[in-house]
């Protein structure tokens, strides 16, 4: 492990991980903050309005969303979160190479003692360690929300009970009373840790698809508009595919098919003792099991396995090109 590289990948990286971690840590905790001020009563009325357009688009039951755990469990698709993760992967792959080229100093680097494969690796560890990192405040900030914030839900009505006919009536004119339950009782941080887990394995696919696409580029702009390009359109794919019964195949071509937090979450909270396994099986009639799809685990080594072979690609791909002199 060469120190003065590695020195140098987190002196280029760590202003732009403080941001994207202080922006995550305060949005989570804020988005609990939402979650717990808004009566658990009043979400399911808005929700029902509009049931049958949202259930189109969730990998879960509606219901999911009418428990605390559900509405939190969000929180890792909402956009801030997304693409503060996307940033930092982005940013730090293209970086790797051809950010080093095309600010000239990829030959003075290579002419000191490292070989490419040594370039690339330092550029990796960092760029990994930083999604992980951010994965993780990701969990903290609802964690400490979970901790620090209590639920605001309403009382039920006062009503006036009669004693010949044992009937309640409500009372017309009573005002509502709300109570407040610290969140820790309703909801078990541990239950979304599959989700953050899955954001981790997102951001290490878009950490390696950068670094491959920066290895065979030489222009670092050039590099962030390809996969950007790549990240839309994948978006597009997978939204149509959710939308359109009959285009439903298309989200088997799409990664985002393999990054669903809420239904990990929901694995999590249904079935605790499948919330870490590769493949989830149920019993049928003769009491055998079989398979009934992919784990949290399942979902997140997909996405383990397509940001490995990127970063594999990347690897043999810039110690074998020949680099081309600085402008």
């Amino acid at each position: 492990m060469n120190r003065a590289l590695l020195r140098k990948c987190i002196g280029e990286a760590q202003w732009l991980l403080a941001a994207c971690a202080t922006a995550i840590f305060t949005f989570c905790w804020v988005r609990v903050w939402l979650v717990s001020r808004l009566p658990m009563g009043k979400f399911k009325t808005i929700v029902e309005t509009f049931r049958d357009e949202v259930e189109r688009f969730l990998p879960v039951g509606i219901d999911t969303l009418f428990s605390y755990t559900g509405r939190i469990a969000v929180v890792f698709e909402e956009a801030v979160v997304v693409l503060c993760v996307v940033i930092w992967a982005v940013s730090r792959g293209t970086d790797a190479v051809s950010g080093e080229l095309s600010r000239g100093t990829m030959e003075m680097l290579l002419a000191q003692p490292v070989s490419r494969l040594q370039v690339l690796l330092h550029q990796a560890l960092v760029t990994v360690t930083g999604v992980m990192l951010l994965a993780g405040i990701t969990w903290m900030g609802t964690y400490v929300g979970i901790q620090t914030l209590s639920a605001k839900e309403e009382k039920p009505a006062a009503s006036i009970v009669t004693s010949i006919l044992r009937m309640q009536w409500p009372v017309a004119d009573a005002k509502k009373e709300y109570v407040y339950t610290p969140l820790r009782e309703k909801v078990d941080p541990r239950d979304l840790l599959p989700g953050a887990v899955n954001l981790f394995a997102l951001g290490f696919f878009l950490a390696g698809l950068s670094t491959f696409v920066s290895a065979c580029d030489r222009y670092r702009w050039r590099a962030i508009g390809i996969v950007v390009g790549i990240y839309v359109v994948q978006l597009i794919i997978k939204l149509i595919g959710v939308s359109m019964e009959d285009w439903r195949w298309l989200c088997y071509g799409s990664f985002f098919t393999a990054y669903e937090p809420q239904l990990l979450v929901n694995i999590s909270v249904q079935h605790p003792l499948e919330a870490w396994s590769f493949v989830r099986s149920t019993t049928d009639e003769n009491a055998r099991h079989v398979l009934s799809g992919l784990g949290p685990l399942g979902f997140d080594s997909i996405l383990w396995a397509l940001g490995l072979a990127a970063y594999i690609g990347a690897a043999i791909r810039f110690c074998t090109r020949d680099l081309p002199p600085p402008l």
